[in-house]
């Protein structure tokens, strides 16, 4: 990757989406991204999106599938990757649009590595008190979409253990008055209408 390049890049509207696996951060980045001047970038379709022959890939796709984070540097370098590319096609464009993270940062160390090129506007913390509804939906997505990293129900309650032993450092490298919590045990449309509300408000100060 060429760093120079990529450091060149500032962020200067960021939305994070911080959830535990099931509470649906794929599906609403989505539908963010769907939303005009919004951008959106899940980084674990970008992991799945590697050569799985490349030595990268293989080492990615094992950390995947037990459940494990990705180490910081990689996560770090593949996203600025990405970003690079997708500005140089003119699908994002860094100066105008919001860009929604989904699955970065995961830690407080690449938290920081966001820091130095983004400014942070609003973290949309969607969860529930009720993991065992993340745990069933994990369940019925590993058949709907044939997702073999949500097929083991060991493997699931470890990524939920992983994500509860780093979200609280994560989360607390930001101040309190960034964070919006979304209970993804409501509606659809009342999720919506929550996350709608948050966004207008953090947006409209910028």
């Amino acid at each position: 990757m060429d760093n120079v390049l990529s450091a060149s890049l500032q962020y200067n509207n960021v939305v994070l989406l911080f959830g535990p696996p099931g509470s649906g951060k794929g599906t609403w980045g989505k539908i963010l991204g769907m939303m005009p001047g919004f951008y959106h970038v899940s980084t674990g379709d970008m992991f799945r999106m590697l050569d799985v022959e490349s030595e990268l890939g293989l080492h990615v796709m094992e950390m995947i599938h037990k459940g494990e984070l990705v180490p910081d540097e990689d996560a770090f370098n593949m996203w600025q990757g990405h970003m690079k590319n997708a500005a140089l096609v003119g699908s994002f464009r860094s100066q105008r649009d919001v860009l929604v993270l989904d699955g970065f940062p995961r830690t407080p160390c690449q938290a920081a590595m966001l820091e130095s090129v983004a400014t942070v506007r609003m973290i949309l913390q969607l969860d529930c008190t009720d993991r065992e509804l993340l745990v069933a939906r994990l369940r019925r997505r590993a058949v709907l979409e044939g997702r073999s990293d949500d097929a083991n129900e060991q493997v699931i309650r470890h990524r939920l253990n992983v994500y509860e032993q780093q979200i609280h450092q994560t989360l607390s490298y930001y101040p309190k008055e960034l964070k919006a919590f979304i209970d993804v045990s409501l509606p659809p449309v009342r999720i919506l209408a929550e996350i709608g509300r948050a966004l207008e408000k953090c947006l409209t100060c910028t």
